[in-house]
Order: C-alpha cells, then structure tokens, then sequence
C-alpha cells in the first residue's frame, strides 16, 4: 500500500454579517480536495476574509469522500467561511488527491502562461474564421478587452478588429480523450466593448449538430466574471468547443482565463 504524508489545513474565516436563515452550509467549490493555492477561487476566498488556522479536520471528513472542501456556513448571525484542505504531497502540481478513488487524478487546466501547455485540454483547430490570440496586457483596442490577465500574466482573446467582420467565429477545441460521464467546467471570462459579440461553450458528440451548454451575449462591464459550475456530459467521441462570435463592430473583445476542467460533476 502506498505511504501518503498529510498536511491537512481548515481555516474557518468569520465575517460579521445578519443572517436570518437558520444555521445552513452549502458548496462553494468542489466535492475533492484541491492545494491550497490550486484554485484561485478558493484562494481569493482566504485573502478577502484573512483568518486563522485552526487546527486540523475531523476524522469523518478524512474518511467520507462527500465532506466538501469548501464549505459556507451561516450561523447565528454570522457567516462563516470554513474551508477544509488535504495537501497530499505524493500528487504533483496539476494533480488533485481524489478521496473515493484513492488516486492523484490529472487536472485540465489552461492558464495560458505558456505557448505549449501539457495541461490545457484546448487547441485552435480549422473550420472557423479567425483564432483565439494569446496576450499579456491590454488588447490593442480602446474600451473593449481586458487590462490584464486574471490570473498570471496572459489570457486568450478575440482579436475583433480588421478585418474582421460581424459574425466571424473563432474556435478552441478540446484535444482530450474523456471517459463517459460527467465533468465539470470552470472558468474566468471577460467580455467588455458596447458591440461585444456571443461566447458559447458547445459539446460535439462526433457529426452531431453542437450542443450549446452556456451562452452569453453583449457587454458585461469591464471585469473579468467567474463561471464555477458547468455540467459537460462526455465520452471518448464527444469534443468540447468554445465558441467566440465577433459582433457588430471591434468592440468586442472577449476574453478567457484559467479554464478547468474537473473529472466529477459539479456538486
């Protein structure tokens, strides 16, 4: 049997707030246990609301692979940010320590701080119009694109300008083998300018029609937003696409970061 060393982490981080709801938790994140600073959403939760360690994690929660990562909980009229850790260090650095399987299990990730990333499962492909533009900084247009990256230095976008025209698309594909069954998805996207055009996230089940799982359209403010939980039903013959539709003038920069994609379904 393989030795594992445990580092278990629980920071329970108190911020004064009424609730009137009686003493309730729900799922903030993920149903397996992530690195400390594997996941920035977790991580942008402990530096907002600064705490304490405070101690270890319960016995039960070692044992019953359904114990929540991340927790929050509201309790006498306080909400209480509890957040639960095993830095198992036999895993490596894009790898997760899956309870119920007992394994270190890969994770898909795309930072896009590298031209060639081992661990992004997206790649530009052929069929559509433009590609995706991988940049540190500011786009080179005004008032649409991000300042900067989310996460790290670089991201990818949509370069809208000529000469490119309304409706062009531009795809990022998946270049993975999946089991059959349930992923989830999430990311950080930015889509800002006053022409900003569509950003759907598809699956293609071989010479099926796509299947559009989310979609958003039009101007959402100059701030990158989080999309946590996104259900991708898959199998070894189905692609995941992202879709970037340019709209109806160069303000419209879209933009992606940090885009994960977890072997479980969504909690």
């Amino acid at each position: 049997m393989r030795t594992r060393i445990w580092n278990i982490v629980a920071l329970k981080l108190l911020v004064a707030v009424s609730v009137s709801k009686a003493e309730t938790c729900e799922s903030l994140l993920y149903e397996s246990d992530v690195p400390l600073a594997f996941d920035i959403r977790a991580y942008e939760t402990i530096t907002t609301f600064p705490g304490s360690l405070m101690g270890t994690c319960s016995d039960r929660c070692l044992r019953d692979p359904s114990c929540l990562a991340v927790e929050i909980c509201e309790s006498r009229g306080y909400q209480i940010y509890f957040i639960l850790f095993e830095l198992n260090t036999t895993c490596g650095a894009l790898e997760f320590y899956d309870r119920e399987t007992a394994q270190c299990v890969q994770q898909d990730v795309c930072n896009f701080e590298l031209t060639t990333e081992p661990s992004c499962f997206l790649t530009e492909t052929t069929g559509d119009i433009f590609d995706w533009t991988r940049k540190s900084g500011s786009t080179s247009s005004v008032s649409t694109g991000p300042p900067s990256a989310k996460v790290g230095s670089y991201y990818k976008y949509t370069e809208t300008s000529s000469p490119r025209l309304t409706g062009d698309t531009a795809w990022l594909v998946s270049n993975r083998v999946f089991e059959d069954k349930t992923y989830c998805l999430s990311m950080y996207y930015h889509m800002y300018g006053s022409t900003q055009g569509t950003l759907k996230i598809q699956t293609i089940n071989g010479s099926d029609p796509p299947v559009t799982h989310w979609e958003l359209s039009g101007d959402q403010g100059n701030t990158w937003h989080s999309l946590d939980k996104l259900n991708l039903p898959l199998n070894n013959n189905t692609m995941i696409r992202f879709e970037g539709i340019r709209g109806t003038n160069y303000y419209s920069d879209m933009s992606i970061d940090y885009v994960v994609l977890w072997p479980f379904a969504c909690p």
